[in-house]
């Protein structure tokens, strides 16, 4: 059976001292220690999702901008396109107006070096008309009333004909 001798009194007293002991030295600074890092690692985590949110916040941004900022950009492409096909058309109408301009002083030119022509030739056949009257009738012909009554013939006989 069990003895109990003053060795084991004095024993277990040994042991609650012990136990009073580092209870009251070890325990006390180990619980504060551990509600201390329980504390620090409780607030990283809450520091640390604080952290994750703004970086998706900051992410969702970023996206948001990312798809304006394409959107811009073709909205610019298509600006650019469009001013470009209206320059081409404004540039294309100024080169026809210029073609047409060029073609009708071209054709006013071309009537004026006729009708010029025309009248050169029309006083060169009178010249030759007159002198050709002259050899026939053996007379001095060719006056100034004379070339201009061969003109007026001339340009009514041209008339008559449908030019």
């Amino acid at each position: 059976m069990l003895r109990f001798s003053v060795t084991f009194v004095i024993t277990l007293l040994n042991l609650f001292v012990l136990y009073v002991l580092l209870k009251r030295i070890l325990w006390d600074r180990l619980a504060a220690f551990m509600d201390e890092r329980s504390s620090k690692v409780r607030r990283e985590l809450e520091e640390a999702g604080a952290a994750k949110r703004r970086a998706e916040e900051l992410k969702d941004r970023y996206e948001a901008l990312l798809a304006n900022a394409e959107n811009e950009a073709e909205w610019v492409v298509r600006d650019a396109e469009d001013r470009g096909r209206e320059e081409y058309r404004r540039i294309i109408a100024e080169a026809e107006a210029e073609a047409a301009a060029i073609r009708r002083r071209a054709e006013e030119q071309a009537i004026r070096e006729r009708d010029r022509a025309r009248d050169e030739l029309v006083a060169e056949i009178a010249a030759l008309a007159i002198a050709a009257a002259s050899e026939v009738t053996r007379r001095r012909l060719g006056g100034a009333d004379d070339v201009a009554e061969a003109e007026a013939f001339l340009r009514s006989a041209e008339t008559g004909r449908g030019r």
